[in-house]
C-alpha cells in the first residue's frame, strides 16, 4: 500500500493545522478539526476495515455508518502534527449501530479522537443533509474574532454586519451571515446539538 503521509488530504491537514498554530488560533491543545474522507481514495493507503481498535463515539452517529473521518486527537497540540502526524491525527470509521468506530490509522500512542467528536459528528450529519459535498468541520480560535465576542453584541445580524464592514471580502465568503451561539461548556452533548442545529442555517 502507499504511504498515507503522502496522501493529499493528510498533507493539507498537516499544513493547515501547522498554520493555525503559527497564527495563534489554536493555543496549547485548543481547537479540533475533522474531515470526511473518500473511501475509495483512502483505501489505497490503509485497511479501512481494520477492527483491531474499536472506540465509543458517545453519540448515535447512525446517519454516518460506514463513513471515514480524519480527526485531530484529544489533548494533542497542533504544533506537533507536522512532526508526528500518526500520533496526533487518526482516521476512524463509523461502525454498524452508529455508536462505535474503529481506529483504522493513527493515534499510535493509544490516543483518542478530540473530546468534541460528538459535536463534530452531529455537525457533519446536519451539513451532509444540506450539502452532499460537505467535508470539513473546523473549531478554532481566531484572535480578532474571539476578542470581538467580548466587546460586541452577540446578536447575529449586528455581528455579521460589523465583520462585513471590517473586511468587505467576507460578504463573498459567507453571504448568509454568521451564526452565533451563547457561551457553553465545551466537550459535551449540549454544545454539539446547539452547533449542529445552527449549522442547518449557516
Amino acid at each position: 500500500m502507499k504511504n498515507i503521509l503522502q496522501n493529499n488530504t493528510i498533507q493539507e491537514m498537516i499544513r493547515t493545522l501547522s498554520n493555525m498554530y503559527r497564527l495563534g488560533w489554536d493555543e496549547r491543545n485548543g481547537g479540533n478539526v475533522s474531515i470526511v474522507l473518500d473511501e475509495k481514495e483512502i483505501s489505497e493507503y490503509i485497511d479501512i476495515n481494520d477492527k483491531s481498535r474499536i472506540i465509543d463515539v458517545n453519540f448515535d452517529a447512525s446517519p454516518l455508518i460506514g463513513k471515514l473521518f480524519l480527526v485531530t486527537g484529544t489533548g494533542k497540540y497542533f504544533k506537533n502534527v507536522e512532526y508526528a502526524a500518526e500520533v496526533n491525527l487518526g482516521i476512524i470509521k463509523i461502525l454498524p449501530g452508529g455508536k462505535t468506530a474503529n481506529v483504522v490509522w493513527g493515534f499510535s500512542d493509544g490516543g483518542r479522537p478530540t473530546s468534541e467528536l460528538p459535536a463534530h459528528l452531529m455537525s457533519h450529519i446536519e451539513r451532509l443533509r444540506i450539502d452532499s459535498s460537505h467535508r470539513v468541520i473546523m473549531h478554532t480560535h481566531p484572535t480578532s474574532t474571539l476578542a470581538m465576542t467580548l466587546v460586541h453584541s452577540l446578536e447575529e445580524r449586528a455581528f455579521t454586519r460589523t465583520i462585513w464592514k471590517v473586511m468587505t471580502e467576507c460578504i463573498v465568503v459567507f453571504p448568509e451571515g454568521i451564526g452565533v451561539l451563547p457561551w457553553m461548556v465545551c466537550g459535551n452533548e449540549e454544545i454539539g446539538r446547539a452547533t449542529a442545529e445552527k449549522l442547518k442555517e449557516y
